[in-house]
């Protein structure tokens, strides 16, 4: 069942016109860490709504599956769901129903939501660049490096736990966690902070990622609970663009491998035990040369705060996600040149005191560490984006902003025996 009436409603809730506001109440990516939570009834503040899970048996379900399609938009699923025939399985047999995604449509924000049930206001990644105040510097969160990929604990005496240190959710969980993620990953910094609880497997392809999550689930003699990322769609899509068909054939590929290890080989009994949800993050908009701006060109340095060593602190967030630190008594200036620079993208330009009005970042409690990240200008492109670096600007699809085609996600939920008929 695809839940498209639900997808309207959630599209007609603009914050400006074309800008779709996060659904924090109820229909937000944002509460899917704390679905999971209460499906090993666990304590969760906030689970998506139960019509979710229409149609779905939830009550004998011992062991959860999220696979989470990075950059797997809800109108990409619609889009590509004639042509690959798990799609199909999913509209027919499962249960899809539309989210939002968070504020920012970021990965570094979401994941570091997934990961921990709480929203940027509260753990205050709000982007991939960062400017820490501890430690003096701007970095790249989810590397956990430098702008020139050094990384932090190279640079400080400090690790991840500076960048984000709330509670993860595998820690909460009463099952057990599995994090089944690309080779390399739960190696970085920010993965042994914001993971804390888990175990981790890793993967060279998606195929073996896929197979792992069901040798993981054949072997569990306990509740568990299995996060397969896939990095996989977004990255081609970034390089290509979410329409070219490289992309498309990276989704059939990845569509493919969790058809045949997660679903069709696993042990029927153990099917009937699990239930799988197919999720995204966020989805991608494309850009073209002509809505494609470079931030060193813009006259911004003059009305950006310093940093420790006196420099300006570059744009932070990220490409789609403009986020300005304004000198004492430059604010107007800097919206006013933020304003003319960036006329192609046709931008909503909020100040802080908007946005947090929004609650464009969440609507629980700012915690000290989102009020000291929190921007003072906030740029968000209606169309294409900007960055400062030659392989930034060379991108195609990029996400971030609040574009339909990036605010919304699918939530597929099934237990597997359904999706084996």
């Amino acid at each position: 069942m695809l839940r498209t009436d639900l997808a309207a409603t959630l599209r007609e809730d603009e914050l400006a016109p074309g800008m779709v506001r996060p659904a924090w109440e109820d229909y937000s990516f944002g509460n899917v860490a704390d679905t999971v939570l209460s499906l090993f009834d666990d304590d969760a503040r906030r689970p998506l709504p139960e019509d979710v899970f229409d149609g779905v048996d939830t009550e004998g379900v011992e062991h959860v599956v999220v696979a989470l399609v990075d950059g797997f938009g809800w109108n990409h699923f619609r889009r590509a769901r004639p042509d690959h025939p798990f799609l199909g399985t999913l509209a027919e047999r499962a249960t899809v129903t539309p989210l939002t995604s968070i504020y920012p449509s970021e990965t570094a924000a979401a994941i570091t939501t997934h990961n921990t049930a709480t929203q940027p206001v509260e753990h205050g990644v709000l982007g991939w660049w960062a400017y820490s105040e501890e430690l003096g510097t701007t970095l790249q969160t989810l590397p956990f490096a430098d702008a020139d990929d050094e990384p932090i604990a190279h640079l400080h005496d400090t690790d991840a736990s500076v960048l984000v240190d709330e509670r993860s959710v595998y820690d909460r969980l009463s099952g057990d966690s599995m994090i089944v993620a690309p080779a390399g990953q739960a190696d970085s910094s920010y993965s042994r902070q914001a993971t804390r609880g888990a175990r981790h497997r890793d993967y060279h392809n998606v195929a073996q990622g896929a197979y792992r999550v069901r040798e993981e689930l054949a072997a569990a003699t306990d509740p568990t609970y299995c996060y397969l990322y896939v990095p996989s769609v977004d990255s081609l899509a970034h390089y290509a663009g979410v329409a070219h068909p490289e992309t498309d054939a990276q989704l059939g590929y990845v569509l493919n491998a969790l058809k045949r290890e997660v679903v069709e080989l696993l042990d029927p009994a153990v099917a009937e035990r699990t239930l799988l949800v197919v999720t995204a993050d966020h989805g991608e908009v494309d850009a073209t040369p002509e809505t494609t701006v470079d931030l060193r060109e813009l006259a911004l340095d003059e009305h950006l705060r310093r940093d420790a060593n006196g420099d300006p602190i570059r744009p932070l967030g990220g490409p789609r996600n403009l986020q300005f630190h304004a000198r004492e008594g430059h604010r107007d200036a800097l919206v006013a040149a933020i304003e003319t620079g960036l006329d192609p993208l046709d931008p909503l330009v909020v100040t802080r005191e908007e946005l947090l009005a929004e609650n464009l970042f969440g609507d629980r409690e700012p915690s000290e560490r989102f009020e000291r990240r929190c921007p003072d200008v906030l740029a968000v492109p209606r169309h294409g984006f900007a960055d400062m670096s030659d392989e930034g600007l060379s991108y195609v699809g990029m996400h971030g902003g609040m574009h339909p085609d990036e605010m919304l996600v699918p939530f597929a939920a099934a237990t597997i025996d359904l999706l084996q008929e």
